[in-house]
């Protein structure tokens, strides 16, 4: 990022930090694109690229609305460890941003059901050697829609799914009723947000404040149109709360 272009978002996102807490408070938290990276210091990459270095994510659609993934280094598959309290982790939308899916692989490869035109996946794998996050995303057109459960996507700040209800403000998500579900994905629950200018994928951890309250520190490509996609666990089972929205 050019000198200039990062001045430019630096007083934006101090605009949109100054409205915010005259409107009340200031939720989550959003840092520059250009702050330390967020596990080793390393540029951010916002998995813009199918590619880094040696490194590749290769996808390719099959029958039945089936999407076929893996990571790849020099040709081959590479070794993986555990990332975010499972194994690799597969992402997969589409652009009209109504479908979402996240599967997690114990192999750098996976094979699951997507949403049907052009889809964006992303991979996200801790290589047993080298950086110890590798994110890396690749577009693919998928012909017929897979099979997966139905999803609901708000255009509002406000989330349900009949059995609880889900406040966005910013980027700290307030729920219904007090959390008393487990820990997914290294922490109370999972935020990974999408930009639709350029599918730039960003991921994040709560911090739970007070018993209702899942708190994000996000670091952002920029403004525009977003999907963020809320993952925790409530009675037992993942809610995935989806919220189209702009910044």
């Amino acid at each position: 990022m050019s000198g200039h272009r990062s001045s430019t978002v630096e007083a934006v996102l101090n605009q949109v930090a100054g409205v915010a807490a005259t409107l009340g408070g200031l939720y989550g938290q959003v840092f520059l694109a250009d702050d330390e990276g967020h596990h080793d210091g390393r540029d951010f990459s916002f998995a813009l690229e199918a590619q880094s270095g040696a490194d590749e994510l290769v996808v390719a659609s099959t029958d039945g609305g089936m999407i076929d993934a893996a990571v790849t280094r020099a040709g081959q598959p590479i070794g993986v460890e555990d990332l975010h309290g499972g194994g690799s982790h597969f992402f997969a939308v589409d652009r009209a941003f109504t479908s979402f899916v996240h599967v997690v692989s114990d192999q750098p490869t996976a094979t699951f059901a997507a949403p049907a035109g052009d889809v964006r996946v992303v991979a996200q794998v801790s290589p047993s050697e080298g950086s110890d996050l590798l994110e890396l995303g690749a577009d693919v057109v998928v012909a017929d829609a897979g099979e997966f459960d139905d999803q609901i996507v708000t255009d509002d700040d406000v989330w349900s799914n009949g059995s609880i209800t889900v406040r966005r403000e910013l980027f700290d998500f307030v729920l219904s009723e007090p959390w008393g579900g487990t820990d997914v994905f290294d922490g109370p629950a999972f935020l990974t947000l999408w930009r639709a200018e350029d599918l730039a994928f960003v991921h994040a951890h709560a911090e739970l404040v007070g018993p209702t309250r899942f708190s994000f520190g996000v670091n952002l490509p920029g403004f525009g149109d977003y999907l963020a996609v809320l993952e925790f666990e409530h009675d037992g089972e993942v809610v995935t709360a989806m919220f189209r929205f702009s910044l």
